[in-house]
């Protein structure tokens, strides 16, 4: 197993059938694995033009050569499908440990399609795979569901990974949310409510296999320098001392953290209570990391007492600090954590929550809509209602049926489409463009519309990242075009890569691109150059981006797919 397994498990939920399929070689070469390969195989197997909660619509669970391997920031996987959110390409990129265990099962992703009669959930114990029924899970939020499939699964040993979805999921709602075991979310676009349309509750896996590299001792060396690099790096310390929150500090200085559903500039008393500094004093239990990680920047918090009181379990990042936070005006860290801890455990996109709940606040302020229309009080920082509009939208009952449809449906509702902060309809994730011009220019052409993580343009704005190989060494001015598009450019194919790298970005950001390409050389054994990756990066984007409009113009055979020579993939 050198980075690649070369297949992967198509199941067929409608007729309960399961079959391995080969993937080339020269696949990987062109499209690295991940997303890079969600983007392939949704071109050349699938239809990219499906309902995305219909039966013919795929969802892929898909790794990227990294995965599995020792080296740091390379324990992710990739989700892929189309978007009940948006209706266009949906991804996410998720930690944890689920990727891996894939990866040790032989398998280089799994892709399902149809839809059961009855709930299931898909086991996978090294090279065997079954199809389970899932009745009994069905209804349980992704927390319980996990503990279940662990005592179910427990048999002659080995950890268990699993991915699975909550109540929002089952219920269809549209920014439901993937949660790999208790805490590590496949969040953005609504995937959770594919996969509840399939009516899959979990995929559970244990591994079994060993990872392999091309050139082991060339492995470990780059390892051994890489690991030190990061024991080394100022902010790889600081973000395994203060997670992503860390970024909340210098965020709110240089206007980057959205407040008041984006239509403030500052509010610094936030900073009293919701920095890193008082989260790791008052809720923070430990410090946890994925697969293979040394940074560890993962927390496990828990509230002792008051109304936002919670037991032990995974903490707020600081997208949901923001979205939970300042977003709504509400100051208290402990509300926000419940909040994020709900959302997790039903299974929802907690920037997509986030927005929903802002935009109601500014809307009853407006007058736009009462709380006899909701029966709910939306008032700002009101978090008593924040934490019951969670419920009711994962229940999709009362108005939550309404604000099961995201914050675009309810802002057009409402009669002030001006209230969704969205690009394509997905809300933007909480970084200003107004503070770092190039955001703006990464939302406009991201894959699935508002995104940090498709191009990199965060990473070297905020300071975090430098790559001088290919002509990015800031310091970049935020508040100022000059130069975006370029470097805008450029970060596209390295958010691409990193996504089908299947690499944490923040490691991403603290190495350079040459110690990238050197742990993929010494994986796979590819003769890979930073120019021929970044090749790969733009190809990728170019796909995702404009997979709709690519397959209209290729026209269909007699059998309604695109001939392969028009994909030329």
């Amino acid at each position: 197993m050198r980075g690649f397994c070369g297949k992967y498990l198509l199941v067929d939920l409608t007729s309960g059938r399961m079959e391995e399929r080969s993937i080339e070689e020269g696949v990987f070469r062109k499209y690295v694995g991940g997303t890079g390969l969600g983007a392939y195989l949704m071109l050349k197997e699938f239809d990219p033009l499906a309902d995305p909660l219909s039966p013919g619509a795929p969802l892929m669970f898909l790794d990227g050569p990294l995965t599995g391997t020792n080296f740091p920031g390379s324990g992710r996987s990739s989700v892929v499908a189309l978007s009940p959110l948006t209706g266009l390409w949906g991804e996410c990129n998720v930690g944890g440990a689920f990727g891996a265990a894939m990866k040790l099962a032989g398998l280089d992703g799994v892709v399902v399609i149809g839809k059961a009669e009855k709930p299931v959930y898909l086991w996978i114990d090294g090279g065997k795979a079954e199809i389970r029924d899932a009745s009994h899970l069905w209804g349980l939020d992704t927390y319980a569901t996990h503990k279940r499939l662990e005592e179910e699964t427990r048999g002659d040993g080995g950890l268990v990974r699993t991915m699975q979805i909550g109540p929002a999921g089952e219920n269809g709602v549209r920014f439901a949310n993937i949660v790999n075991e208790m805490g590590s979310v496949a969040g953005r676009c609504g995937l959770g409510a594919v996969m509840g349309s399939k009516n899959i509750k979990a995929l559970a896996v244990r591994g079994g296999g060993k990872m392999g590299y091309a050139d082991p001792e060339k492995a470990s060396q780059v390892r051994k320098a890489i690991v030190q690099k990061l024991e080394n790096h100022l902010l790889a310390q600081t973000l395994h001392e203060m997670g992503t929150n860390g970024a909340l500090d210098t965020g709110m200085l240089s206007g980057d953290v959205p407040i008041r559903n984006w239509s403030v500039g500052e509010w610094m008393e936030a900073l009293d209570t919701l920095n890193s500094f008082y989260y790791n004093d008052h809720i923070l239990v430990k410090i946890v990391g994925c697969y293979a990680c040394t940074v560890r920047c993962k927390r496990v918090v828990r509230v002792e007492e008051g109304p936002f009181a919670m037991e032990e379990n995974a903490g707020p990042e600081y997208e949901t600090v923001c979205m939970m936070g300042t977003n709504l005006l509400n100051p208290s860290l402990e509300a926000v954590a419940k909040a994020n801890d709900l959302c997790n455990r039903m299974g929802m996109d907690t920037i997509a929550m986030g927005s929903v709940i802002a935009l109601l606040m500014e809307a009853q302020e407006r007058g736009l809509v009462l709380p006899s229309d909701t029966g709910l009080d939306f008032s700002w920082g009101n978090m008593e209602t924040a934490l019951e509009a969670i419920r009711l939208t994962a229940a999709r009952e009362g108005f939550g049926e309404r604000m099961a449809l995201g914050s675009r449906a309810l802002a057009g509702e409402l009669g002030a489409p001006e209230l969704a902060v969205t690009v394509r309809s997905l809300d933007f994730p909480a970084h200003d463009p107004r503070g770092f011009h190039g955001y703006g220019l990464g939302y406009a052409v991201g894959a699935r519309g508002a995104c940090h993580l498709n191009t990199t343009n965060l990473l070297v704005e905020g300071g975090m990242a430098s790559w001088p190989e290919i002509g990015l060494k800031g310091p970049f001015k935020g508040m100022t075009s000059k130069g975006k598009a370029e470097l805008t450019w450029k970060c596209v194919s390295i958010g691409q890569l990193f996504n089908s790298l299947c690499m944490c970005e923040f490691i991403g950001a603290f190495l350079s691109l040459d110690d990238q390409v050197e742990t993929m050389r010494a994986t796979t054994g590819f003769d890979w150059t930073l120019g021929e990756l970044m090749e790969c990066g733009w190809r990728i984007w170019y796909l995702q981006r404009h997979i709709e409009e690519f397959y209209r113009l290729a026209g269909l055979d007699e059998e309604g797919k695109v001939p392969p020579e028009k994909l030329d993939l």
